[in-house]
């Protein structure tokens, strides 16, 4: 299609063709939907009149069958002896049925009409429409039986109890029923729907089909490859387009009988539905076809007309391309008119462009040449296209002799040692675009080094040619300064690492900068754990008096450059005596606000009060004792009247820790509470105090611990203590926690009453099933 003339022909034809193909379509969709719903409702009112029908037919015999049954009323006895004559009572039921028959309780046939040889006698006991009569008192229809011998027939049983006139189970009276008889299926079989449709009716209980157009499938379990019917034979009624056994689509409406478990389906081929529709999508797509030949004469005669003004617009082009700021004529539509505006415009815009970029071109090289860093643009080969003087001052080469470096590699002035690197981000620039800068060595014209820092990105709209701009700056004498400073710091931490004091030094907000070994020695903690972190993470200090803990904000306040008394409290929960120092950096500077912190052993405290912290702490746990954690509980208490914080009291004893040591010796039961101490420890803050009392019975003084708080650290602690699994060679051992909680109120002066409170709720927990934690009452 050389033409746009020919092109909107083709366009407009289709375009045509869709819309009347669409509408169509839409047509035809519409009116097959309608006439499905349609057909559909006609084979539902058809399905349920047909049900009825045969309900009534069900229900006729039914009573029909039951009258005779009440008007005997025998004893047992009576009933099978007058059997025979019984059975002339009961001719009248012949015009509704083939057969009537009398059962004993047994049953045994004891009398039939009309008489049938060798039928007297017979035992069907094992038959489902006997046995569910003779236990549920109830008449029954039975499931569709195709007779012996031969006589290629298929009946129906219709039984009902017979009972004295003392309310007895006497026998039963049956009626057998041909189901394709003349008065019962017979005329149904015959019922014409459409032309291909058929009746199907199918046993719920069995599933056996007893009517359906196939011979074949008559008294043949129903597929279960329909699944409409399989929903219907599970009580659901409806109607679906499926496909049959044969696999062609069908419209199918099922319709359960009321009065005997049977499913009646009306089957329609989806063919005969659709018909009409088809019939009218022809007669749509002929009216479609003469409707287009009709219009394409007066498409093409329209299209030439809209067309004309093309030819002045490329006229108007041709005079636009010689100078483009001339007048645009008058094209003979808006839309046309707005294009030769656009056109003219762009003609303009161009020009006014090239005028820009020769400008830009020559600021470009009038920064280059006064930068004080190095310029250079390079295309994709890596081959120089701009070098400004100051990168030829770096590399050591006069700017006269720019000229002769453009069209080199710009890697060749890269020093050796530093061209892997750099030749490794040029190639990653050149496949993902991404900049890169680094530190590299430069070669010099005098053979000197030069330490460079490079910068270099890809130039956005340059056209179809890739180019990258670098930025070279001299950073020689920086790096210079740079290792001076380094090695100044190396001698720093030289001298501060043979001090045999440990020293620590923080920044403004507390985070460890440095720390020397003894340091590291005495927090028990590798360096790269502390570095970077808060020092308050690692040092805890508490009042060797009173057991509390000491702020270092306190210290950095009131206590600055002075040496002070206190005890380390290390991770593990030693206890080291120490004499601290704390300076604070002064003036200005990036040390201004740094904090110093000198740490010294005291060996000498620590000999004279051996004896008293043997007396207050537990040997086995390292823990406080009772002694001692009375002591800390007392000390609580005084500063609590005269000052109230709140304070938590928690006792936790152990759950099966007899059956423990039982089991693995106390040497186990020993490892076991060295084990909980140090959950415990963990769990809690550094303030808090943990104390063994005895046995397998711990306590924790939570210290100014609001209540939601210690609740949940004391869930956490039992949920800990529950997954913890000891290891006693080749045998495991697990235990629980029961804890009792209660807040330290400020009337509270003594201890004992205190411990009364945690102690009763620990018991309470005890009895709630351990494992569990309890608040005293009080608290809450």
């Amino acid at each position: 299609m050389p033409t746009l003339r020919l092109r909107l022909l083709v366009l407009g034809a289709l375009s045509l063709v869709l819309v009347l193909l669409l509408a169509a379509a839409g047509g035809y969709l519409q009116a097959r939907t309608a006439l499905y719903e349609v057909q559909a409702h006609n084979l539902e009112t058809l399905a349920t009149r047909l049900a009825a029908d045969v309900d009534d037919r069900v229900r006729t015999r039914q009573v029909l069958l039951e009258q005779g049954a009440a008007n005997l009323q025998l004893a047992p006895q009576q009933f099978e002896r007058q059997g025979s004559a019984l059975i002339t009572r009961l001719r009248y039921l012949k015009g509704m049925f083939n057969s009537v028959l009398l059962y004993d309780l047994r049953g045994n046939v004891i009398a039939d009409y009309p008489a049938l040889p060798g039928r007297l006698g017979l035992n069907v006991a094992g038959q489902d429409y006997f046995r569910t009569t003779r236990d549920s008192l109830r008449p029954q229809v039975s499931e569709p039986v195709r007779l012996r011998g031969g006589l290629n027939r298929t009946v129906i049983v219709f039984t009902a109890p017979v009972f004295s006139t003392e309310g007895q189970l006497a026998g039963v009276l049956g009626a057998s029923l041909e189901l394709y008889s003349p008065e019962f299926f017979g005329e149904l079989k015959n019922i014409a729907i459409g032309q291909g449709g058929f009746l199907t009716v199918h046993a719920m209980r069995s599933r056996l089909t007893i009517l359906h157009a196939d011979a074949g499938a008559i008294m043949q379990v129903a597929a279960t490859s329909d699944p409409l019917l399989q929903r219907a034979l599970a009580g659901r009624s409806g109607y679906a387009a499926v496909g049959d056994s044969r696999g062609v689509p069908v419209l199918q409406v099922y319709r359960r009988l009321r009065n005997v478990p049977w499913l009646l389906g009306v089957v329609l081929p989806l063919h005969e539905v659709t018909q009409p529709a088809s019939l009218l999508g022809r007669q749509h797509l002929l009216l479609v076809l003469s409707a287009l030949l009709l219009l394409l004469p007066l498409l093409w005669w329209g299209v030439r007309r809209l067309l004309r003004p093309l030819g002045r617009l490329q006229n108007q082009l041709t005079v636009l391309r010689r100078d483009p700021h001339v007048e645009v004529a008058p094209l003979g539509c808006r839309e046309l008119q707005r294009i030769g505006h656009d056109v003219a415009a762009a003609f303009r815009g161009r020009a006014d462009c090239e005028q820009q970029l020769a400008a830009r071109e020559a600021l470009f090289s009038s920064l280059g040449e006064v930068s004080p860093m190095g310029v250079l643009v390079v295309d994709a080969q890596a081959r120089l296209q701009y070098l400004n003087p100051a990168g030829m001052r770096i590399i050591g080469l006069p700017a006269v002799q720019a000229g002769d470096r453009l069209g080199r590699h710009w890697l060749d002035d890269i020093h050796p040692d530093s061209l892997p690197q750099v030749a490794g981000q040029w190639q990653q620039l050149l496949a993902n675009g991404r900049g890169f800068e680094l530190l590299c060595r430069l070669r010099h014209s005098d053979g000197c080094l030069v330490m460079a820092e490079l910068h270099f990105s890809e130039l956005a709209g340059s056209g179809g040619e890739r180019r990258f701009l670098g930025l070279l700056s001299d950073v020689s004498a920086r790096e210079e300064a740079r290792g001076k400073l380094r090695a100044e710091h190396e001698r720093t931490q030289l001298v501060l690492g043979t001090i045999g004091d440990a020293v620590v030094l923080a920044n403004r907000v507390d985070e460890v900068e440095y720390v020397n070994p003894p340091a590291l020695a005495l927090f028990g903690v590798p360096a790269s754990d502390m570095l970077g972190r808060l020092l308050g993470v690692f040092m805890n200090l508490v009042s060797p008096e009173t057991g509390l803990a000491v702020p270092l904000r306190d210290i950095e306040r009131n206590a600055a450059g002075k040496p002070l008394a206190l005890d380390l409290l290390s991770r593990d929960m030693r206890v080291q005596p120490v004499l601290l120092t704390l300076s604070v950096m002064h003036g200005h500077g990036p040390l201004q606000g740094c904090k110093v912190v000198v740490l010294r052993p005291d060996g000498a405290r620590l000999h004279r009060e051996q004896p008293r912290r043997e007396a207050s702490y537990d040997v086995l746990t390292g823990l406080r004792n009772r002694r001692g954690f009375l002591t800390a509980l007392g000390e609580v208490l005084d500063d609590n009247r005269v000052h109230y914080q709140p304070h938590v009291l928690a006792i936790i004893d152990l759950d099966y820790f007899k059956a423990v040591n039982d089991s693995a010796g106390h040497q186990g039961g020993d490892l076991l509470l060295q084990d909980v101490a140090r959950i415990m420890q963990r769990q809690v803050r550094s303030g808090d105090i943990i104390a063994r009392l005895g046995g397998d019975e711990f306590a924790i003084l939570l210290c100014h611990c609001e209540q939601e708080v210690a609740e949940r650290m004391l869930h956490e602690l039992l949920q800990l203590i529950d997954a913890h699994v000891v290891y006693l060679g080749e045998r495991t051992f697990r235990i629980s926690a029961s804890i009792g909680v209660t807040m330290i109120q400020l009337q509270d002066e003594r201890a004992q009453p205190v411990l009364s409170r945690a102690d009763d709720s620990c018991h309470q927990a005890k009895q709630r099933g351990r494992n569990c934690l309890v608040l005293h009452a009080g608290a809450l």
